[in-house]
């Protein structure tokens, strides 16, 4: 039986981190936002707050995530970002203050950059050379599972046991996937001696290097970072404020949790159905798939006052599904605007541009609540966002001739 190509071992091991970066790091935060707004008597406003300095050291950490990666490697990087995530979850199970709680969003917020998708990015672009689309979007659902289980157990936790030993606890797991990274990843194939993943064996030709497409003028680079600015309120405090929405509007914290489980097996099939609608009926599609499904959870976001049980499953659903439109998305488009030269630097470009959006809008959900002592009025703004982004990037599309039906197999 022939052995599969260590590659898929190093996919594997990305998914890891993003299991503990982004799943437990980031999407899992949610169940933990509304009982420190309670413990700690905090307004909304300081509610948001805390998830903007994350983002804001995301943002800070992603102009140095390239450098780091080749001067240090993705190996040592994606392993360290992962550590640091296990640190924050010590910092917040120790915070005692609204300052401390910062410190502990801050250091979420670096290792979420070193071990989320602009390393992942890089490394399976280095192991892969066909089925890329496949490797990313099964290495990003590693985010969805961990979605999945943690809700229901870390709202077990926080009624049994407390805020402070759910922190704990998640940081032990976290530490635990650093380990096991370092032990799967690999920088290169090189050092294994070995080949990029293709298709067709080692006698396969190399397929040339990708040039930009003609036409991307200055521009289009211009629609192309206002719609991943856009995309930065709906995938950042969109996803983030579910659960405060809905405890604002009276919903029982088991079912929100029991919602969160939900949306992470979602995310989870989400991210492989958007992989293969990019592969296989091209970029325009997989953007109105993405998009499509994400104004739809949103508008049923806005929903929420009707006190419906089946609203907040289909919401969840709708957006859990869109949701690659936050992490795979920009790969792709990345893809396909720039050359195989400029990839990693257009990778890195999108992610600064969408993490300028989640910061500058972080703080929106909670403001508006404040106000409309609701989180409605945040949503329907969010489904506004998200339709002009799509707009902007199908005219792109359409403009440059580019993301139509692929006659062959796209290699993301």
């Amino acid at each position: 039986m022939k052995r599969p190509h260590y590659a898929w071992l190093v996919c594997l091991g990305g998914a890891l981190v993003l299991f503990s970066t982004v799943g437990l790091g980031v999407n899992v935060f949610t169940i933990y936002q509304p009982e420190i707004i309670r413990v700690n008597d905090f307004t909304n406003a300081q509610g948001s707050w805390i998830t903007t300095i994350r983002s804001l050291m995301i943002l800070l950490s992603l102009f140095t995530v390239n450098r780091l990666c080749a001067r240090l490697g993705v190996r040592l990087v994606m392993t360290l970002g992962t550590a640091l995530m296990a640190l924050s979850c010590l910092c917040f199970a120790l915070a005692s203050s609204f300052f401390v709680y910062g410190c502990a969003a801050a250091l979420a917020g670096i290792g979420y950059c070193y071990g989320g998708m602009v390393p992942l990015s890089l490394v399976i672009g280095s192991w892969f050379r066909d089925r890329r689309g496949l490797a990313l979007g099964l290495a990003s659902a590693g985010s969805g599972i961990s979605t999945i289980f943690a809700p229901t157990l870390i709202t077990r936790l926080i009624q049994s046991q407390g805020l402070r030993a759910a922190f704990l606890w998640e940081g032990g797991v976290v530490l635990i996937t650093a380990l096991l990274a370092w032990a799967l990843i690999r920088n290169s194939p090189a050092q294994l001696g070995l080949e990029p993943y293709h298709l067709g064996g080692t006698q396969a030709p190399v397929s040339p290097p990708k040039k930009a497409p003609a036409g991307m003028t200055p521009r289009y680079t211009l629609l192309l970072l206002i719609a991943a600015f856009l995309v930065g309120g709906p995938g950042g405090p969109g996803f983030s404020h579910l659960t405060v929405l809905y405890t604002k509007e009276g919903y029982d914290s088991g079912l929100l949790a029991l919602l969160m489980s939900y949306a992470g097996f979602v995310i989870f099939l989400g991210k492989i159905i958007c992989g293969q609608v990019y592969d296989r009926m091209g970029s325009r599609w997989g953007n109105c798939y993405a998009f499509g499904a994400t104004i739809g959870g949103l508008l049923l976001c806005c929903l929420a006052p009707l006190q419906s049980l089946w609203l907040p499953f289909l919401a969840i659903t709708l957006i859990g599904l869109g949701l690659p439109l936050s992490s795979l998305s920009p790969t792709v488009w990345a893809s396909d605007l720039y050359s195989d030269e400029g990839y990693a630097r257009a990778v890195q470009v999108n992610s600064l541009v969408y993490m300028v959006g989640v910061l500058v809008l972080g703080p929106l959900p909670g403001i508006l609540a404040d106000r409309f002592d609701s989180y409605v009025p945040a949503y329907a703004l969010f489904s506004l966002m998200t339709a002009a982004a799509l707009a902007l990037l199908q005219i792109l599309y359409h403009r440059l001739h580019l993301g139509g039906r692929p006659k062959t197999e796209r290699k993301v």
